[in-house]
């Protein structure tokens, strides 16, 4: 073989082995369109029924966006030293991102700046207000807050004796709902106090019941679905006795509230499109995977709905975890 024939051959072996390694640079460079995104989701509390419209989205999202999603609950409501644990244990097995609904700032903000230098972090619901770059999937709780409050003054016209429900305070989405509803009352001449709610179901329904016979309030604020379930349940078991009638408003969904909405024990109820939530923020983390630089901010749509207008079809899609 001629010098210029073995050169021709080389010139062609590269050609081809190039045209090889183009045609098929997604098998060896990228990620397999067969292997899916691995993402875990840590929710904050112990609950999965007030979380059932969220799952529901995000397992559409993983449908759509390839990705393979743990759903992961607390063992205790609003633990934040185990939330941190989980976030480093997901990391350590793999995870390719992290969406995690914060218990609070002050503990999560390290352990999210240290998850963020390996893989993406997007909040879902609540987030670390002091991370700017943090990627946040929620409505806009003041506003939320601010709507409820307004209703409460439509219907109660401005006098009466309200107690607020506070529990989950160092959420960032329960104080900017408490924030929305105080700043609208201010003006009001309602007589206002704070009720203090544990976590814990029972004691909460407890803690509800036990206030509720001996406090002058004629109106109650919920300002997440744990505190509102537990203050309509201690409502309806009072009124069957005869004890108490309070007008009941709050935040957030479970099959129970709606249900006691349904009932008239709950007067109206906020609640955010928890499965655009759930949606939202799986397609964000698959976005901030592939390094796309507009993935950020995204504001969830919500309503203010009572038992007359429940069953207008946008207010369906909202309240019903199987109604699309």
């Amino acid at each position: 073989m001629t010098r210029n024939k073995i050169k021709v051959f080389i010139l062609i072996l590269f050609a081809f082995a190039g045209s090889f390694l183009i045609l098929n640079r997604d098998r060896f460079f990228e990620k397999k369109n067969s292997d899916p995104y691995e993402i875990s989701v840590i929710w904050r509390s112990k609950s999965t029924e007030s979380s059932t419209t969220i799952k529901q989205g995000i397992d559409q999202a993983a449908r759509d966006f390839n990705a393979e999603v743990s759903f992961i609950t607390l063992s205790g409501e609003n633990n934040a030293g185990e939330q941190i644990s989980l976030l480093q244990r997901e990391i350590n097995n793999g995870a390719d991102a992290i969406v995690i609904a914060p218990v609070n700032s002050t503990d999560l903000k390290e352990p999210i700046e240290k998850a963020q230098k390996g893989v993406p972090v997007v909040a879902m619901q609540s987030t670390v207000t002091t991370i700017k770059d943090l990627p946040t999937i929620s409505c806009d709780n003041q506003k939320l807050g601010s709507a409820l409050a307004e209703t409460i003054l439509k219907n109660g016209g401005g006098r009466g004796h309200i107690a607020i429900l506070r529990n989950s305070m160092d959420c960032s989405n329960i104080q900017q709902r408490y924030l929305g509803v105080l700043q609208t009352l201010k003006s009001s001449q309602y007589d206002m106090e704070s009720w203090e709610i544990p976590n814990d179901s029972q004691e909460a329904n407890d803690t509800v019941k036990r206030m509720l016979q001996t406090s002058g309030a004629d109106t109650l604020v919920a300002l997440d679905a744990s505190a509102l379930e537990a203050a309509a349940k201690a409502e309806k078991d009072l009124l069957k006795a005869g004890r108490t009638q309070v007008q009941i408003y709050g935040i957030g969904r479970t099959n129970t509230v709606v249900s006691l909405l349904e009932e008239k024990i709950i007067n109206s109820l906020g609640v955010e499109n928890e499965y655009n939530l759930g949606y939202i923020s799986i397609r964000t983390a698959v976005e901030k995977i592939n390094n796309k630089q507009e993935a950020g901010q995204a504001s969830i749509n919500f309503a203010i709905v009572n038992h007359e207008n429940m069953y207008n079809s946008d207010n369906q899609r909202l309240l019903f975890p199987f109604v699309r």
